[in-house]
């Protein structure tokens, strides 16, 4: 059994795992690998292998969303992380605090500071605090 070099996508799909993953990631956007894994029953290595090859053809997209590596259709919408949406609730409103940055992304001031800071530390928004209150603006 030897290697086919990879020219259309009937040649990407010509391979009944990587076809049965694919289907599963358009079935189920935003699928881990181990969620991948388990509903298909494919091992580790060749889940792997297969993810690499999807993804360097363009057939799918994958981000980091915390712990986790989610897996999208390449035609699909990839969804913001939190921290992409807190960027953009600060871009759209310079100074605001961190409370009404939780209000209105309906979270708890807690996992608000906990990214702000996770921002900060990466260079991406200015806290500028007065007394209890805090300020956020995008860098």
């Amino acid at each position: 059994m030897g290697y086919k070099r990879i020219v259309t996508i009937e040649d990407i799909m010509e391979n009944r795992n990587r076809a049965l993953i694919y289907r599963t990631i358009v079935a189920y956007p935003g699928a881990s690998f181990s969620d991948i894994r388990m509903l298909l029953g494919i091992k580790n290595g060749t889940l792997s292998h297969h993810l690499i090859k999807l993804e360097k053809e363009g057939l799918i997209k994958s981000k980091k969303m915390g712990i986790f590596r989610k897996f999208y259709p390449s035609s699909g919408v990839v969804p913001k992380d939190l921290e992409e949406k807190i960027m953009d609730v600060v871009l759209d409103n310079p100074g605001i605090s961190q409370s009404m940055v939780a209000r209105s992304l309906e979270i708890t001031r807690q996992v608000a500071n906990y990214h702000i800071s996770s921002l900060k530390r990466k260079g991406m928004v200015i806290v500028k605090r007065s007394g209890r209150d805090s300020q956020v603006f995008m860098r």
